[in-house]
């Protein structure tokens, strides 16, 4: 560690001695301009620096120019006639460099003059704003404690529940990860994160999403559009920005993600841009200082490319791969206590290329891509060195994604489109005989099955406006799949009444399926034909703008689970887990009358960066509750009840920031182990008469970050440093059996932990 700071100090250095001569140092922001619902280009928008008259107007193509800008970071103000005013934050500019970023404008609620309203940090959203949340990329890189990780900062949100620092799992409104859905670039991602296995749990702080590529993040926590399916819970769509259309530029960095180097700039005279980025982690360098058990490396390359045929035509590549290998040896694996030596590799890429057509009042977006998986996973004993757990696995996918919105009129609007998908899974299991979480011993577990199957989706959503203040959407999703055969529907319907220019209330009911997981299906030929896990949602709620740049948020909502996967009440298990919830199991049979439910409220009070601070106060208190085998309604697994986050910042300058985050979220329920059988069989045997009756403690954690930014002549850096668990509050995610000294154990996160970051652009 103490190298790693030295050599940070050395680099931080590096840059002032070489390009620290007194020159006059300029950069530019230049961007587009389009209509939020159609993304027609808008001419004649004038694009102006806050509080002076420097600024531009769009052209006949939506861009803009503003030139000859000190560094520093400003606040763009765009106005329309016609249209809500816009305030655009957050925008850095260093020297040498054009930051280009692109607006969408929303069309006026009121049918008042735009000009005469005073622009905002929100804006109305429409039914399109329920339940969601947005992120510019400015806010993914300063949030305290995230280390520019994407889940970590969806888990400053009231709706998003974590498994610690050492996990990207995300559990949104009570659901498992395997609810959650992803879109980059209107292409599907099967997974966002490193070293999963196959219940779809993962392992290690870092997931492949490299927020320095991100333009624009928005994320749904349930409710959304007929447009997105296969997810119970929620879905990111993701935009990757574009390159620079101006020149090359790059920039390389490190931080808790790794090294990495980022390249981007024109090609093809101008009407291409090529975006490429690599990273390379060095947890495994650092793993005994923070205490891992083990060394998890990570590798991901990405790449997106551009061409503009017009300005009705573009074409979009993008690619985007990832590697991951944790390891424990022998001796790590005894000196914590676990029962098994870990290898556990990952490789995961995604390949596609989507087309966006530009119409007269809308627009179509296809995309085709193919993605695999590949999963290498070998536990061995510590006492017989003979393998206990060998997986492999490998899953395919072919995916056509199409989606079309068209503007009919000022008051209403449709979308459609469909979704195609066919898979190859191979799939190949050995867990040694073993005595169960529920004490009873089940003998070898082999299987070397494939599961393949198709699924297609047709969507329609229609959007009207009965009044310049009420809007409301209604639609279905008609699903189908090869592997059970059934035909779904899912109807959904969403509103928004636009009381007062500062007062809005929200609502929205749905019907959402997800097919079963793969390796559910890949057990037993009965498990492919269950029906698909149902959730209806039903949210209520309200929004009210404190000021221009402070908005209050709150909703109610409720998912009720049906068909859900259930032991029957006669198995040869007897873990009462609900089944979507328990990574690991495997089961030779499975019935489908699950029920389940989540509900709860949720407070979001969200402060922009109007001039030098900014904070978010998010809180919520909720339950999730399942119907196990034996007809007894349970605590879910991630039923922690409540969070709260509390993050703040003060900029009293363009170089210097100060930033915290504290959160607290509520003890995951627990199930005593019962020690007279674990000792035993020396392995973990629960109190299946208490399942999940217990608690955890409460895990909550304190982060304070500084970042201080250097303009040079042609180069610019932000180095930041962070102190993750301030306080060094020990916070159990967990309870294991250690078969060394033969006792329950815990599991816990990062101790007090320095994190220091640099990022040098040239």
């Amino acid at each position: 560690m103490r190298h790693l700071y030295n050599l940070c100090i050395i680099i931080s250095l590096f840059p002032i001695l070489v390009f620290g001569q007194n020159e006059k140092r300029t950069g530019s922001i230049t961007g587009t301009v389009v209509d939020a619902e159609t993304l027609e280009p808008l001419i004649g928008v004038t694009a102006v620096i806050e509080n002076t008259t420097i600024g531009d107007a769009t052209d006949l193509e939506g861009k803009f120019s503003i030139n000859n800008l000190k560094p520093g970071i400003y606040r763009l103000v765009f106005r329309f006639v016609g249209f809500e005013p816009k305030i655009v934050p957050d925008i850095v500019v260093g020297s040498n460099r054009n930051r280009e970023i692109n607006v969408k404008l929303s069309p006026a609620v009121f049918e008042i003059d735009a000009i005469t309203v005073t622009a905002g940090y929100f804006n109305s959203e429409g039914t399109e704003g329920i339940s969601k949340v947005s992120f510019s990329p400015e806010e993914l890189r300063r949030s305290p404690g995230s280390a520019q990780e994407f889940s970590r900062v969806l888990t400053a949100l009231p709706s998003v529940a974590s498994q610690g620092e050492t996990s990207q799992d995300i559990f949104v409104r009570g659901g498992s990860p395997s609810e959650n859905g992803f879109i980059v670039d209107n292409i599907p991602l099967p997974d966002i994160r490193h070293l999963r296995v196959p219940a779809g749990q993962s392992n290690g702080p870092i997931g492949i999403i490299n927020s320095d590529l991100v333009s624009d993040i928005t994320f749904s926590a349930g409710g959304f559009s007929s447009s997105l399916g296969d997810r119970l819970s929620s879905y990111s769509e993701i935009t990757y920005r574009e390159g620079n259309k101006e020149r090359f530029r790059g920039d390389v960095g490190a931080n808790l993600a790794g090294f990495s180097f980022n390249v981007d700039g024109p090609v093809q005279d101008g009407k291409g841009t090529l975006l490429l980025s690599a990273r390379r982690s060095y947890l495994d360098l650092i793993a005994d200082a923070i205490d891992a058990g083990g060394a998890p490396r990570f590798s991901d390359f990405q790449a997106k490319y551009t061409y503009q045929f017009n300005k009705n035509n573009k074409l979009t590549f993008l690619n985007i791969y990832g590697s991951s290998l944790f390891e424990s040896s022998f001796a790590d694996a005894i000196d914590e206590g676990q029962p098994d030596a870990v290898s556990n590799g990952n490789d995961q890429n995604t390949i596609g290329l989507n087309w966006r057509r530009l119409w007269k009042n809308g627009y179509t977006n296809t995309s085709i891509s193919y993605s695999f998986f590949s999963l290498d996973q070998e536990l061995r004993d510590v006492f017989t060195e003979n393998p206990s757990v060998d997986f492999e696995t490998f899953e395919q996918s072919i995916f056509l994604r199409s989606v079309t919105f068209l503007k009919l009129n000022d008051r209403n609007s449709v979308e459609f489109g469909t979704d195609l998908k066919t898979e190859l899974n191979k799939f190949d299991y050995f867990i040694a005989s073993e005595t169960n979480l529920a004490g009873q011993l089940r003998p070898d577990f082999i299987r070397n099955d494939e599961a393949n199957g198709s699924l297609a989706s047709a969507f329609v959503s229609y959007s009207v406006q009965p009044a310049s203040n009420l809007d409301i959407t209604v639609g279905s999703r008609v699903n189908y799949n090869t592997y059970n055969e059934d035909i779904t529907f899912g109807p959904r319907a969403q509103m928004r009444y636009q009381a007062t220019s500062r007062l809005a209330f929200n609502g929205a009911v749905g019907i959402y399926h997800q097919t079963l997981p793969r390796y559910l299906i890949s057990q037993n030929e009965e498990i492919a034909n269950l029906r698909n896990t149902r959730a209806n949602h039903f949210i209520a709620g309200f929004d009210y703008l404190l000021s221009r740049d402070t908005k209050l948020t709150v909703e109610f909502f409720e998912k009720q689970y049906f068909d859900a996967p259930v032991l029957p009440l006669v198995n040869d298990i007897g873990d009462r887990g609900y089944i979507l919830d328990s990574f690991g199991q495997f089961y030779n049979t499975l019935e489908d009358n699950g029920r389940a439910y989540a509900r709860g409220v949720e407070l979001l009070i969200q402060k922009k960066l109007a001039v030098n601070f900014y904070g978010l106060i998010s809180g919520s208190y909720f339950r999730t509750e399942y119907r196990d085998f034996t007809d007894v309604w349970l605590n879910r697994n991630f039923d922690n009840q409540y969070l709260i986050s509390v993050i703040g910042g003060y900029r009293p300058n363009n170089i210097w920031e100060l930033s915290f985050r504290w959160s607290i979220l509520g003890g995951r329920p627990s199930t005593p182990t019962d020690v007279l059988a674990s000792t035993n069989v020396n392995s973990q045997v629960l109190d299946q008469s208490r399942f999940n009756s217990e608690r955890l403690p409460a895990y909550h954690s304190l982060f304070a970050r500084v970042d201080r930014r250097f303009f040079f002549n042609r180069t610019n850096m932000v180095v930041f440093l962070e102190v993750w668990n301030a306080y060094n509050r020990t916070n159990v995610v967990g309870e294991f059996w250690n078969v060394i000294d033969q006792r329950v154990d815990e599991n816990t996160q990062f101790n007090l932990l320095p994190v220091t970051g640099i990022k040098f652009e040239f």
